[in-house]
């Protein structure tokens, strides 16, 4: 990484609450399976990036909660989103710390595999197909195609569609920092990856 990480002994006044946001924000399940912080103590990942930017860490902090909230798509077809997104701009962390949760939502290895390198895999669901290819024309240059703008808010109804939209925009901000300070995967977590069924 190009960054420091930044250890528990060395945060200053800015950065000691948000070290204690991800603290709070990182014990809940949805952070499990993955590595957040090294054994130092030093997050990882986006979170080690942000430490270095406690002013704009809580904006957009708040825009990522109000994203991650919206309602109107299932949890595959939101880990279908994110691996879309990842597997564009080749963003290793997003890759690591979502193939896991992939997992747990139900996405079997083989297409976790297809969507990390950037594949259409076999078996999806019309809603999760319909996700996973509005967010790649997101990050294409030019306007969402109009029959699938049409095909995909007959699916996922408008608040499915919106999701779509802010969770790319929050995975694709996200993939910058993360790419921007060549943030690596983590280590290898045992079992992190096991249990995905369709």
């Amino acid at each position: 990484m190009r960054l420091p990480l930044v250890p528990p002994a060395d945060l200053t006044a800015g950065q000691r609450p948000l070290y204690e946001a991800f603290e709070t924000m990182t014990r809940d399940a949805e952070y499990q399976g993955f590595d957040v912080r090294n054994p130092e103590g030093a997050f990882v990942g986006p979170w080690g990036v942000m430490l270095h930017f406690p002013e704009l860490a809580a904006p957009l902090g708040r825009f990522i909660d109000l994203a991650q909230k919206l309602p109107g798509l299932g949890e595959r077809a939101r880990q279908v989103v994110i691996l879309t997104i990842g597997a564009r701009f080749n963003v290793a962390y997003e890759l690591y710390a979502h193939a896991p949760l992939a997992a747990r939502a139900g996405l079997r290895a083989d297409q976790i595999a297809a969507l990390s390198a950037g594949s259409r895999p076999a078996g999806l669901s019309e809603e999760e197909l319909l996700a996973g290819d509005v967010a790649g024309a997101l990050v294409r240059a030019g306007a969402v195609p109009g029959p699938l703008y049409d095909a995909a808010v007959a699916e996922l109804g408008r608040p499915g569609f919106d999701a779509v939209v802010f969770i790319t925009v929050h995975y694709v901000a996200l993939g910058v920092l993360l790419n921007a300070y060549d943030v690596p995967a983590g280590r290898p977590v045992a079992g992190a990856c096991e249990g995905g069924q369709a």
